[in-house]
């Protein structure tokens, strides 16, 4: 039975010798600040939504209930504008932080395995929502 024949054009790690590829190795030294940075423009964003998600149950119209009824206790029965002025101004901070990681998520993610957050897009998506929101009060 005749041996198989041995190519000798072939490394040993099973590639041509002549492969231009061969000491190629990647280039990118690791991920740089701009893309570690995108989790915490996720996280800001969301955080800044639950302030003003707070601050909107805090600037709303009370509701009447028996207690306040039984004793004739005032009851404020419009918006807190001052207030909301202020979760106006929280909400454009965190469409901003949103619109800044979107920018930076589009333009670093150059290869098929870079990672698009898409907490960044729903928290900028939130945000504008709430933004118009306020605005139409």
């Amino acid at each position: 039975m005749p041996e198989p024949s041995v190519d000798r054009r072939r490394v040993d790690d099973g590639r041509y010798a002549n492969d231009r590829r061969q000491n190629r190795t990647e280039r990118r030294q690791g991920p740089d600040v701009w893309v570690r940075s995108l989790p915490w423009f996720a996280l800001g964003g969301w955080v800044l939504i639950v302030i003003s998600v707070l601050g909107i149950s805090f600037a709303k119209p009370q509701t009447v209930t028996f207690f306040e009824r039984i004793n004739n206790l005032p009851v404020r029965r419009e918006w807190d504008y001052e207030l909301m002025s202020y979760v106006l101004w929280v909400l454009f901070t965190a469409l901003f932080s949103g619109l800044v990681g979107l920018v930076i998520n589009v333009t670093r993610r150059r290869r098929k395995h870079d990672i698009f957050y898409f907490s960044v897009v729903a928290s900028t998506l939130v945000a504008a929502i709430g933004f118009v929101w306020v605005l139409t009060l």
